[in-house]
């Protein structure tokens, strides 16, 4: 081992309170004024500058006639001494921040229909209450950002919940009720029919979010019917795509009022009037079982549970005020 870290100083003789009196008396250059402003005796004041020159085997002051002034060391000393008392304030500050939850790191996955309606209100939200958070999200669905959760990559995840079984290992917090229907363009044939069959919907062309658990949801849903699964639909893993494909006014697809809500009340998307539906699942916060979380994730987890009980609230509100009305009957409308 360097014989430096042998040092009484790494043993713990060298104190905060000794550097700060020590900054004191150089700062006014008499001891017994020192004394006064830093509350203790001359005496003591004394005694402690020189077990810390003892500390340090240096001589630290050059006693004069009227006053002291710090030697070649001591003024060493002082330099680092402002360098140590700053980073001490600094490491005070930032961990009292962190174990406020002020300040740290959350890394927070959340579903792709929920990109471009909560995560911004839940970004602004952190950033107002937490302007010391890193902050770092990740977009996907529920099978990858279940299992980023289990390697310990997420912190928490905002997401639909399956409609089946579930992983032992992690915790559901239901917040939200989603709403997802079977929709269709405004010039798509089927946009215009009071009541669709399904016969009707096995016919249409599809376009379908890659997931297992709508592929199941609609074959046991066709099969319930009499119908055998779809075949040949359009398979994406991009909301964004689907909702295109369904704009065209040719395809068919299940999707979430979450992600296509404005489109429905303006009348571009419309919801299609068929038995079970709308489709209603849960979602709301998935975080690891047995994890205990940092004070900035739980931090997080309570803006997150703000923001989304303001979101479902004005969800509910828009339905009641203008409902999404399924099966618009009108022809469709030539679109270049």
């Amino acid at each position: 081992m360097d014989a430096t870290l042998r040092s009484p100083i790494f043993r713990g003789h060298l104190e905060i309170k000794q550097l700060r009196q020590f900054m004191v008396v150089v700062d006014v250059g008499c001891v017994s004024k020192a004394s006064e402003q830093l509350h203790i005796t001359q005496p003591a004041l004394t005694r402690n500058i020189k077990n810390l020159e003892e500390s340090l085997n240096a001589i630290l002051l050059d006693r004069k006639p009227r006053g002291v002034v710090p030697t070649e060391a001591g003024q060493a000393l002082y330099r680092y001494a402002h360098l140590i008392l700053n980073e001490a304030k600094r490491a005070a500050r930032d961990v009292q921040a962190i174990a406020s939850g002020k300040k740290g790191h959350v890394h927070i996955g959340i579903a792709a229909l929920f990109s471009n309606t909560i995560v911004d209100r839940l970004v602004v939200a952190l950033s107002d209450a937490c302007p010391g958070v890193r902050l770092r999200i990740t977009e996907g669905f529920f099978e990858e950002l279940v299992a980023e959760l289990g390697q310990g990559k997420l912190d928490v995840i905002l997401a639909n919940f399956p409609p089946d079984a579930v992983p032992a290992d992690v915790q559901f917090e239901p917040l939200l009720t989603l709403r997802s229907n079977f929709v269709v363009g405004r010039n798509h044939p089927l946009a215009c029919r009071a009541n669709i069959t399904a016969a009707d919907l096995c016919a249409a062309q599809w376009a379908l979010v890659r997931r297992p658990h709508v592929a199941d949801f609609l074959d046991s849903f066709f099969a319930s019917q009499g119908f055998p699964a779809l075949t040949g639909s359009i398979e994406s893993n991009s909301l964004t795509a689907l909702k295109s494909l369904v704009l065209t006014g040719r395809y068919v697809s299940l999707l979430a009022e979450a992600w296509v809500g404005p489109e429905m009340r303006s009348g571009d998307i419309v919801a299609l009037r068929v038995p079970g539906a709308p489709v209603l699942r849960p979602a709301g916060l998935i975080t690891r079982g047995a994890a205990e979380q940092r004070p900035v994730v739980m931090r997080a987890v309570e803006l997150m549970r703000e923001v989304c009980a303001q979101w479902q609230a004005e969800q509910d509100a828009a339905l009641d005020a203008k409902p999404i009305r399924a099966g618009v009957a009108r022809a469709p409308s030539r679109r270049q």
